[in-house]
């Protein structure tokens, strides 16, 4: 599955066809009463820091299947899926009858959801194809609208893509590699005339409901690396170690690059070097990032960043749609006389660490700690994410899977890294500034300058 953004995809010209939830479906979700479960942690913040903007935080799914799709077929496949998972069931609005606690949600029961085909028209080029899609996702997947998604297909006599955008509210970046595998299968179920057979799944309003409920406080272990990252910051999380030429708050277009880290040999010979250190390929990228700031002057004791972390350790929601990302403190030092073995350790080291913060909700463990000093939109953080893992990842090379992200805005910096047969690929999000252009090139050349220079023995 590869990741790029909205203005780096190229989607082949073909005619566009949407569903949108029927008119009886909306009636029925305006009936429904108040559910109990609040909104995530994630979802809260999300709602608060996007409110009053122009374009949406969406993240999207692309797929092909041969042929000129049967769009009945399709819309059942669609319609199969949704109902399947309850959080795509979901609305948020304000509270009926004036209160003032926030946001309300409202849980369509999945037998009365149904959808609606419309055709939005002929594309003849890329671009336009491009630019309407964003405009479609920019107007539908907002937090505070039902569906706030949009489901939808490129029709072409020999391919037709599949897609579909969605408010952040509503997944995560491991929710559309599930998505695109569920809905392959349930399409072909479905067009041959076979039942669906997929595992069953908990509901994310579940889980949104668990993160809240009362718990015992964490113990000091759980919380000390959050505590030991706000202090060497002020209680503020850290930011990119070099200068992005932007006011902190005062967020630029957003800069992106996508490029291939390594090819699949390199990357296999990249990961035996990290196994045989003690590490991983996540940690031995954290020890390369680390290191490749030390050499630009940008860190002269600890590098300091957050990673996301899925949640999904409750064999339920291994198969749940959702957010189910929380963030965890990474902070080692590096010593670049040691090299990158030396480094590697202490990144493992800290992984390890962080890996434990992850088992105490993040209210309850910001709750023990005081809180964040909200400095920036944005933090620094790197994800990683193997592609090669999923289920159906055997098919990718004949459905073309994509990974597609809105551009917006930034503050800081964000490298998202992701795996698949091919090699490792880096997606970067930063401020569009001459300064922060410069000094991200001068980065993303150091780190793959440290990353070509691991090698065996």
């Amino acid at each position: 599955m590869r990741v790029t953004t909205i203005g780096r995809y190229a989607p082949e010209p073909g005619t566009v066809v949407e569903w949108r939830a029927a008119p009886a479906a909306l009636a029925a979700m305006a009936e429904q009463p108040r559910h109990p479960a609040p909104p995530s942690f994630n979802q809260r913040l999300h709602m608060d820091a996007v409110a009053g903007q122009d374009v949406g935080t969406w993240l999207a799914f692309a797929f092909d299947l041969p042929g000129r799709a049967d769009l009945d077929v399709l819309e059942a496949a669609f319609t199969h899926w949704i109902r399947r998972h309850e959080t795509l069931r979901s609305a948020f609005g304000a509270p009926r009858g004036g209160g003032a606690d926030g946001v309300e949600r409202r849980v369509l029961p999945a037998a009365r959801l149904r959808l609606v085909r419309s055709e939005a028209g002929h594309f003849g080029t890329s671009a336009r194809l491009a630019a309407h899609l964003r405009r479609g996702f920019d107007r539908r997947c907002r937090p505070l609208s039902w569906p706030s998604y949009l489901p939808g297909a490129i029709v072409r006599p020999h391919r037709t893509t599949v897609f579909c955008g969605f408010d952040h509210c509503d997944v995560d970046g491991y929710s559309l590699a599930l998505a695109v595998h569920e809905l392959y299968e349930i399409h072909q179920a479905i067009s041959h005339g076979r039942p669906v057979e997929l595992p069953e799944t908990g509901s994310f309003v579940d889980y949104c409901a668990r993160e809240w409920a009362p718990r015992p406080p964490p113990g000091r272990d759980q919380v000390r690396p959050w505590r030991e990252l706000l202090r060497s910051g002020d209680g503020a999380l850290p930011s990119f170690p070099l200068d992005l030429g932007v006011r902190a708050g005062r967020p630029e277009r957003q800069l992106t690059e996508c490029r291939r880290l390594m090819d699949g040999p390199a990357a296999a010979m990249f990961e035996e070097v990290c196994r045989a250190g003690g590490g991983s390929v996540f940690t031995g990228l954290l020890a390369s990032a680390g290191l490749a700031a030390r050499r630009l002057g940008g860190v002269t004791d600890g590098f300091r960043l957050v990673t996301p972390l899925h949640t999904r350790t409750d064999p339920r929601w291994r198969t749940a749609v959702g957010w189910f990302i929380q963030a965890a403190p990474i902070a080692f030092d590096v010593d670049a006389a040691g090299g990158f073995p030396q480094v590697l350790t202490a990144a493992h080291r800290a992984f390890r660490e962080a890996l434990a913060t992850a088992e105490v909700p993040l209210p309850a463990a910001l709750a023990a700690v005081g809180g964040i000093r909200r400095t920036r939109n944005d933090v620094f953080m790197l994800s990683y994410i193997d592609y090669r893992r999923f289920p159906g990842a055997e098919r990718y090379p004949g459905i073309d899977p994509w990974h597609i992200s809105n551009e917006t805005i930034a503050d800081d910096a964000q490298f998202w890294v992701s795996r698949t047969a091919d090699g490792l690929f880096l997606r970067v999000r930063g401020p569009d500034t001459p300064i922060a252009r410069a000094n991200l090139s001068a980065y993303l050349a150091a780190w793959t300058d440290v990353l070509t220079s691991v090698k065996p023995g």
